[in-house]
């Protein structure tokens, strides 16, 4: 991790797991990829068989700006 990342892998999970929680139950959470300064969180929340929610968050802020 570089200075200007803030954000660890650890906390992306936690930050989009917090986040998800709020609108499904989570099932599994896969390791977060960091892109460009970017942590993409992909977590498997049920959902009638479950679907696979993806959370952006900004490595340096902590804030959420995508999720789909």
């Amino acid at each position: 991790m570089t200075n200007s990342m803030i954000i660890d892998a650890s906390r992306a999970k936690e930050i989009a797991a917090r986040f998800l929680e709020q609108y499904h139950s989570i099932l599994s959470i896969k390791e977060p990829i960091l892109e460009n300064g970017i942590w993409k969180v992909e977590i498997q929340v049920s959902s009638l068989g479950g679907h696979v929610k993806t959370v952006s968050i900004n490595a340096k802020t902590g804030t959420i700006f995508e999720y789909f």
